[in-house]
């Protein structure tokens, strides 16, 4: 098998690449019309001269390369243009607003949150969508339903940036989601007209909310319900956070994600039903046709959510290629249906799922059968575990970069945990639909229903027993970016090595690792050496920090959630994290010096004046311009223990005074290195 010795290949390959730069690197619309025309033309050209040789061609291919990653930069290029046109005055005054419910989110304990399209509003103002978020009111209202029209007379905010650095960045989330804004409202603000059109995305709603309500009614425990629909429906809303963090830890968290996994279970469960009527080439027409179908029926019953389009897409692609015998292809098909989603959405690209997914495919096409013919098993069950274990190990290998710089940690007993669970999950699955199915026409039979929750139970039991072996599960782990090219160029590498045998790829190979060890060692060294001066955001109190040879202290006077920093502690591959709970008013910070107000107003010392940086806190009852006079700060700044019309009246007074001013509120914490 020669993995990128075919034109298609190439060919999806460099349009990914040239989608993936459209996004980073955004031009003008003359600028794109002009790469099109130019790609194409271009193309064309090159493909006369050759006289149509593409295989044997080398300077076609090249040109045909750089020519598809510029109509792919051009494809990303226009999608960027089209969800960035936004009028920047609904930002800056209130308006009114019409906007249509486009999806509902996950509700939480306090607000129910939807995704609105701004349909109207202000003159010439395409169309583009928002985060609405309802304050939980009078529990005898029906929530917002999709379609809904809903009138509001609001501007439209930002979405809060992360305020401390390296949390998760929710605004960056619903932008690549083509969300830019959001206005939180409660239910008398607003007047509704419910939608009167059919929408099959409200439509798929109401049947997952009747198929728990028949869950319900055959007697199961929510805990359980909980369990089946995240594991055939997706919807975690019931699923308790404890359970997440238990799949999680044991390495099985894709089990509980409705995605590739899951379809391809379904699809095996449907080639075992279609395989009497697929022995002739009719047949097998018909039952491929039934089987895609079928996974699009299932795609809609979810909700069509980002990670199930890329799940059926692709295995759309890889079925016919399994029933058709055509194995060989899979690769291809593989990279031609992954251009198929770039082209719909580019922004699918940053999905953590996405990536996720082709890794774990790609390494199990081009692993899976080298590693499972090593081995010969002679009976049933063990070559049912051999291929299982292999299955695991090359999806593992394949997602192995991309987990560790993404979620820091490697859970030591997945291996085992998957070789354990996987082979029942197909029967669990199973029974999963089979009980919607029969709970849908008639309460299922107490003994069913028994038998059912007690293996449920078992599997949550079981999971929770690795979960529990905190010794084998290694967190925290620094993984940089540049650690992750590396890492996936070794990969890659080491597929062509295995296949082509050259001796070329295996030295890239050892050097792309050796290269990442070097990486590895110098960014730490230099992290080490670091040394930095926070002031933290945080609501209604007054954090400071220092970082210094691999530690960093937090001083603060109040109880902090130490889960808020393990970000910054994991990027800056920090050794401890210390608190300490005396504040002192002036500290010596790496020869400069930091003086803090606090509720107390004290600051007439005049032997220290001048100072370099001025920090308010706790809303102090002091006359600023008197305090700058006084101590003639270089840098003045307030955190989110004051009051803003205080910080308000601050921000003008430096302004006058012409010293820069530092509010974490608006432009999050204050990092300074030296």
């Amino acid at each position: 098998m020669k993995l990128l010795n075919t034109p298609l290949i190439i060919t999806c390959l460099f349009l990914i690449i040239g989608i993936v730069l459209g996004l980073f690197f955004p031009v003008s619309e003359h600028t794109l019309v002009l790469i099109a025309v130019l790609s194409g033309v271009v193309l064309s050209l090159t493909f006369l001269y050759t006289k149509k040789q593409l295989i044997t061609s080398y300077p076609f291919m090249v040109v045909a390369a750089v020519s598809f990653a510029g109509l792919g930069f051009s494809i990303s290029g226009w999608h960027v243009l089209d969800h960035h046109q936004i009028n920047s005055n609904l930002f800056e005054e209130e308006s009114q607003l019409q906007l249509k419910i486009k999806k509902t989110l996950k509700p939480n304990p306090f607000t129910h949150n939807y995704i609105a399209e701004v349909i109207s509003g202000h003159r010439n103002t395409p169309a583009f969508k928002i985060l609405l978020t309802e304050f939980h009111g009078d529990s005898l209202l029906p929530h917002l339903r999709i379609g809904d029209q809903v009138f509001i007379q609001e501007k439209i905010e930002l979405v809060n940036a992360p305020k401390i650095p390296y949390q998760f960045n929710y605004r960056e989330f619903l932008e690549h989601q083509h969300v830019y804004g959001k206005i939180i409202f409660n239910r008398n603000e607003i007047v509704t007209i419910p939608s009167a059109e059919v929408s099959w995305t409200q439509y798929s709603v109401e049947l997952k909310q009747k198929i728990r309500r028949n869950l319900y009614q055959s007697g199961f425990e929510s805990k359980h319900i909980a369990f089946i629909e995240s594991l055939v429906l997706g919807k975690k809303d019931l699923l308790s956070k404890d359970t997440y963090q238990d799949f999680s830890k044991a390495g099985v968290l894709h089990v509980l994600a409705v995605s590739g996994l899951h379809v391809g279970l379904i699809l095996l469960i449907l080639l075992f039903l279609f395989k009497p009527i697929s022995k002739s080439k009719t047949g097998k027409i018909f039952s491929s046709i039934c089987i895609v179908m079928i996974l699009w029926g299932y795609a809609f019953l979810v909700g069509f959510t980002p990670s199930i389009i890329r799940a059926v897409t692709m295995f759309s692609f890889l079925s016919f290629a399994r029933i058709s015998k055509r194995d060989s292809s899979s690769l291809s098909l593989l990279f031609l249906s992954a251009v198929v989603l770039l082209i719909y959405n580019p922004c699918f690209i940053y999905q953590i799922g996405f990536q996720l997914s082709y890794a774990a495919v790609f390494s199990i096409v081009t692993l899976y059968p080298i590693l499972h013919e090593k081995i010969y098993f002679k009976y049933v069950v063990s070559k049912k575990a051999w291929s299982i274990f292999c299955v695991t190990l090359t999806a593992q290998l394949g997602v192995f970069p991309l987990s560790l710089y993404y979620f820091h940690q490697v859970p030591g007993l997945f291996l085992l945990t998957n070789l354990l669970l996987l082979p029942f999950l197909l029967l669990i699955l199973g029974a999963c639909l089979l009980s919607i199915i029969w709970s849908s026409i008639t309460p299922i039979p107490n003994l069913f229903k028994n038998v059912f929750e007690a293996i449920i139970e078992l599997v949550l039991d079981f999971v929770h027993l690795v979960a529990s072996q905190d010794q084998f599960i290694l967190e925290k782990v620094y993984f940089s970016p540049n650690m992750l090219v590396l890492s996936l160029i070794a990969l890659l590498m080491f597929v062509f090595f295995i296949y082509q045998k050259k001796w070329m790829y295996l030295w890239l190979f050892s050097g792309s690792l050796f290269l990442m060890e070097v990486v590895y060692l110098y960014e730490t060294d230099t992290l080490r050496k670091q040394k930095r001066f926070y002031v933290f955001h945080e609501h209604k109190k007054s954090v400071i920090g220092f970082q210094q040879h691999g530690k960093l202290t937090l001083v603060t006077s109040d109880s902090l959630r130490i889960k808020n920093y393990e970000g910054l502690e994991i990027k800056q591959h920090l050794k401890a994290l210390q608190i300490k709970n005396q504040k002192k008013n002036y500290y010596a910070i790496f020869g400069e010096s930091l003086f803090m107000i606090d509720s107390m107003g004290i600051y007439q010392i005049p032997e220290i004046a001048p100072i370099h940086y001025l920090l308010l806190e706790n809303s102090p009852k002091v006359n600023l311009e008197q305090v700058i006079n006084v101590l003639q700060p270089q840098l003045i700044i307030a955190d989110g223990s004051n009051y803003y019309s205080y910080i308000k009246r601050w921000r003008e007074t430096a302004l006058k005074k012409k010293i820069p001013f530092h509010h974490t509120g608006k432009k999050g914490t204050l990092v300074i290195d030296y």
